[in-house]
């Protein structure tokens, strides 16, 4: 069943669970796109995913009357993955980068680091130019969260640089990144080797459609990341960030039902 994301922190001091007003986006969504009436009741998750029973207590003009109930459930992190899933993309323009948001929550993405590499054709102003960008495209997030059923809200952070990036990830898991070639004698693309061991959180890193350069691919190996190839086709950045994040969950799902080598 389809969860609602609240847009407030019920658990935040002076909160009124028993009567809380929603309005705009989040009044025309329930009302008109879902269509709830008074009386219905709805799964609620909260922006740090708690989950509340949440009914609709009174229907006005421009407005909604809901209130809450903590509801005790058994939901799996990252549907069923039990795993935590960055996806670090490099930013892409308008639409493409939207469209990247969307997929990566509706394939389990945990957390969206988006990362401005050399070859970016995307430039920002100021660090309000910057906050506009995360903020539209949590708003996305939250839409597609909704959209596809999913119980974890995914963690959208500013861009950041490739350096700056790579150090607040910290060697926190496993870090992926999909290169356009194969490595030597590594092996790169071998998905199914780089996943045999269960881990409870990795990264996979998508350049941008020209490319991590030759000092971006550097750094990263030197920062212990795996390069990956996932075939000679030649994608789009949104079209790799789904494929990879596709591939991974599946045969994380799949784990049990396979060997490695």
């Amino acid at each position: 069943m389809k969860l609602y994301v609240l847009p407030f922190d019920p658990d935040s001091p002076g909160q009124d669970l028993e009567g809380y007003q929603l309005t705009g986006r989040d009044y025309h969504y329930l009302i008109h796109v879902r269509r709830y009436s008074v009386g219905d009741r709805v799964p609620a998750l909260s922006p740090d995913g708690e989950v509340f029973d949440m009914e609709i207590i009174r229907i006005e003009r421009e407005s909604c009357i809901i209130g809450l109930t903590p509801a005790v459930r058994d939901i799996m992190k990252n549907g069923n993955l039990q795993i935590r899933i960055t996806l670090m993309p490099a930013v892409t323009k308008g639409r493409k980068m939207d469209l990247t948001v969307r997929q990566a929550v509706e394939a389990g993405a945990s957390a969206i680091w988006p990362v401005l590499t050399e070859h970016c054709q995307v430039k920002y102003r100021d660090e309000a130019d910057t906050l506009a960008k995360k903020i539209r495209w949590g708003r996305i997030a939250v839409e597609a969260l909704q959209q596809c059923g999913g119980d974890v809200p995914a963690e959208l952070e500013a861009p950041r640089k490739l350096p700056e990036l790579l150090k607040a990830w910290n060697r926190k898991g496993p870090l992926l990144f999909l290169h356009e070639r194969k490595f030597g004698k590594e092996g790169a693309g071998n998905l199914h080797r780089h996943l045999a061991e269960p881990v409870g959180e990795l990264a996979i890193m998508v350049g941008p459609e020209g490319g991590l350069s030759p000092s971006e691919t550097r750094l990263l190996r030197e920062k212990g990341a795996l390069p990956i190839h996932l075939g000679s086709r030649v994608l789009r950045a949104e079209t790799a960030a789904i494929y990879g994040l596709a591939a991974i969950g599946t045969i994380i799902r799949e784990r049990t039902e396979w060997q490695p080598a």
